[in-house]
């Protein structure tokens, strides 16, 4: 795993492991974000075909007097087209590519989902205390395959955050822990947890 860009596991999905300055966002299986772009992209061409197949017949005057019907068909094939128009520029704009947010300075999870031009949108926020534990777990006997999980506290269920080899799974756990129970070391008066410095408890 490499952090602050791509690392490419072989065969196996790649993970991406991005920098912040509020913490990291690890985004899984790169392979498929890059076809979730392309999808995007045909989305975006198709929905702008439509979108002309249904004004075109307004910006041209010849195609209007070709027109049986009159106006009235043409208005009811401009809102048979523009529908499917808007669906399509609609898919190729909201995002496919689901990341996971780590922010160690509001201490929570986010889920998000991200389109082709890097603009994300969070679907879900879950605070560090609601994660009762991460674990790895291989997806086949044979294989060097593994994925990372979480699981939530409560009857909230069991959170994918990465697939990939085990080793790179191996990894990001042991980061990821240290994010989700970080480890305290007293400096006189003070405590470190994690990143942050704070006053350390009085003793009774």
């Amino acid at each position: 795993m490499q952090q602050n860009g791509v690392s490419i596991n072989g065969p196996l999905p790649m993970v991406g492991l991005s920098e912040t300055p509020w913490g990291y966002v690890i985004r899984s299986d790169m392979q498929l974000s890059g076809r979730a772009a392309l999808i995007e992209r045909v989305c975006a061409i198709t929905g702008l075909a439509f979108m002309f197949a249904a004004f075109g017949n307004w910006l041209f005057p010849q195609v209007h007097a070709a027109v049986d019907g009159g106006v009235s068909t043409m208005w009811m094939s401009t809102v048979l087209l523009a529908f499917p128009a808007l669906l399509f520029l609609w898919i190729s704009e909201r995002g496919m590519s689901h990341d996971v947010e780590v922010d160690v300075t509001k201490s929570q999870l986010r889920l998000s989902v991200s389109n082709r031009y890097g603009r994300s949108r969070v679907v879900n926020s879950i605070p560090f205390d609601h994660v009762g534990s991460a674990y790895v777990k291989r997806t086949s006997d044979h294989g060097s395959q593994a994925r990372l999980y979480l699981r939530l506290s409560g009857s909230k269920g069991i959170l994918q955050v990465a697939s990939g080899r085990e080793s790179t799974m191996r990894v990001l756990h042991e980061r990821l822990s240290h994010e989700l129970r970080p480890v305290r070391v007293k400096l006189g008066r003070w405590e470190r947890v994690g990143r942050k410095l704070q006053p350390a408890a009085v003793n009774a």
